[in-house]
This record gives C-alpha cells, sequence and structure tokens, in this order.
C-alpha cells in the first residue's frame, strides 16, 4: 500500500487518489503506510504532541500537518526568488555605475550566471533604486522565518519516512545559494554606506542559509 501524503513533498502539489507518481515533477510516492507514532496516536484527535518535563510542567508542541508544510515550502520558494531577484538587480545597477560600462569582462562568471538568472523574475512589488529596503524587508519577514521553522519541524517529524533523494533535493538548492552568496559577498565594490548595508544584509541572509542547511542534513 502507498504512503498516505496528501501532498507532493518536492513540488507541494496535492497528490490524486491512489497515485504512485506526482502529476507534476514525477515524485515516486514512498512505498509502504505512513505510520503514526505512539506520541502521535495519543493525540490523534487535537493533533499535538505532549511531553512532561515534571509532575507539574507540561508542554505541547503541534505537529506540522502536510498542508502548512505545502504552504511554508511555497512560502520559503517564493521569497527566496524575491530576495535573489534583488540582489541581482542591485548588483546590476551597482556594477553598471562602478565600470560605468558593461561589467562582464569584470566579473566571475558565476556570479554573471546568478544575476543573469535571478534578475530574469519579474515582482511587481520589487521597485527600480528600492532594492536594498526590500531585500532587507524580505529577510525579516516573520512569515518567511515562520515557514522556514515550520518546515524544518515537519522534515524532522517525517525525516524517518523520506527517502535520502528527497533530502538532497532540498539541500542542493540551498547549498548553491549559499555558494552564490558567498561569490557576491567577495566582490570588490567601491566603498559606499549603501554597499555595506547590502554586504551587511547579504551576510545574514547567508547565515539564514546556513543555518536552514544544518538543520536539514
Amino acid at each position: 500500500m502507498m504512503s498516505n501524503f496528501k501532498y507532493c513533498p518536492m513540488c507541494g502539489t496535492q497528490r490524486e487518489d491512489g497515485s504512485q507518481f506526482c502529476k507534476k515533477c514525477n515524485f515516486e510516492f514512498l512505498v509502504g503506510k505512513y505510520v503514526k507514532s505512539d506520541d502521535e496516536k495519543s493525540s490523534q484527535d487535537e493533533n499535538i504532541e505532549v511531553e512532561k518535563l515534571s509532575q507539574d510542567e507540561i508542554i505541547t508542541t503541534e505537529k506540522v500537518s502536510q498542508e502548512e508544510f505545502v504552504e511554508s515550502n511555497e512560502m520559503l520558494r517564493q521569497t527566496k526568488n524575491k530576495i535573489n531577484c534583488c540582489i541581482a538587480k542591485y548588483l546590476n545597477y551597482e556594477l553598471t555605475n562602478q565600470y560605468n560600462e558593461t561589467y562582464e569582462e569584470n566579473i566571475n562568471i558565476s556570479i554573471m550566471e546568478y544575476i543573469s538568472h535571478s534578475s530574469n523574475s519579474s515582482f511587481s512589488d520589487i521597485f527600480e533604486k528600492e532594492y536594498l529596503e526590500k531585500f532587507e524587508n524580505l529577510i525579516h519577514d516573520e512569515k518567511f522565518v515562520d515557514s522556514k521553522n515550520i518546515f524544518i519541524q515537519w522534515i524532522g517529524e517525517n525525516r524517518g519516512h523520506l527517502p535520502g533523494m528527497v533530502l538532497n533535493q532540498y539541500k542542493v538548492p540551498i547549498q548553491s545559494n549559499i555558494d552564490s552568496l558567498k561569490n557576491v559577498i567577495s566582490l570588490d565594490m567601491v566603498d559606499s554606506d549603501e554597499n555595506e548595508k547590502f554586504k551587511d544584509l547579504l551576510n545574514e541572509y547567508l547565515d539564514f542559509e546556513k543555518e536552514f542547511l544544518e538543520n536539514l542534513i
């Protein structure tokens, strides 16, 4: 019998009844039933796990539903795309000014690829010359941070039911993003208040991604 995942753990697409593969990304659903742990069974009605620390102290932790995981995964994807778009557009603007000409010859090819790929995304709420402000708002957005925590909690609760390939497919884009951020941070940019703030935000975002990756390993 196939696992009872209602949504694809890779792309978030709702699973069709009895299907073996995701209709969008072709992920093969796990063989075998998704078995609830004893703690889950005992609190199935309220969907909570209770841990007794002492006779007088109890901590309750809500289980993350598949629907919540899918929503958090999508939130992370969209926000990261916006953040990378802000970074790429800011770089394009600053480097053009810095070299007063086309800057391709002066920049590492990996950074050029990052700028080209990330700046192609068009978002109606990202405006010219407001890239830093938008970048800062996005990485501090509570929903974005909460989504990371929900994502990590769901992975922790379901790690034993997920094949290594699934975890690797989550890790690879995060590691790729970390590598891109390191390359951008290493760029030799002119001294200015804006560029200093830009590098600070990059380092903050890099720490966010490093912590995220560590929790998936």
